[in-house]
């Protein structure tokens, strides 16, 4: 005859395994295994944890007129410190605000921090930015009913239009079909990263 204790623990542990399985059906059977806390608040050394997300880029030359871009959304960013481990504190500024973004190293527990700045604070740290800048306009799209966002870079990358999404694990990420007019996919390649466009 089980005690109140081994009832209690039993249940806890049904409760645990439940919310697991629900975490790795989410991920397709391909939720990594890392450390991480049991509904119950324990710490578990190997629990599922639900997938990160997958950013995939694709450079984009003969743009579709069905899609008819007109407007958009014109983003300016200037960087004010860039590491050599992922980590940078840049400006982005549109029409209509402005913001400070702090990313942390790179990594499984990489932080990212956005605030909004006054136009004060816009005009004192713009200047600071001088030589590592880029802009775009940006327009929102659906591919295959996937949102995309269509990047068309300006000034010295007028030649450059890049697009990209952000999947919700590695299973949709691979199930994606680019169509033809994607070209070459420059994900993982640094030289595409913001930071690095910006000093061109």
């Amino acid at each position: 005859m089980q005690t109140s204790a081994q009832t209690k623990q039993n249940s806890e542990r049904e409760m645990e395994l439940e919310a697991l399985a629900e975490m790795e059906a989410r991920g397709g059977g391909k939720a990594a295994r890392r450390s991480g806390r049991g509904p119950t608040g324990e710490l578990l050394p190997e629990a599922y944890l639900p997938p990160k997300k997958v950013e995939r880029k694709f450079l984009v030359t003969d743009i579709p007129k069905v899609l008819n871009l007109e407007g958009g959304l014109r983003i300016e960013q200037g960087y004010l410190a860039v590491e050599k481990d992922g980590s940078e504190v840049r400006i982005r500024k549109t029409t209509k605000d402005a913001s400070l973004f702090v990313k942390g190293p790179s990594g499984a527990n990489q932080v990212e921090v956005e605030v909004a700045i006054t136009k004060e604070q816009l005009a004192a740290l713009w200047p600071m930015t001088e030589g590592r800048r880029m802009s775009k306009v940006t327009h929102k799209i659906d591919v295959a009913e996937i949102p995309f966002t269509l990047d068309r870079y300006e000034g010295q990358l007028d030649w450059l239009n890049i697009a990209e999404a952000v999947f919700p694990g590695p299973t949709a990420a691979e199930s994606f079909t680019p169509p033809p007019w994607f070209k070459r996919e420059v994900s993982d390649l640094p030289a595409y990263r913001h930071s690095n466009l910006a000093r061109e």
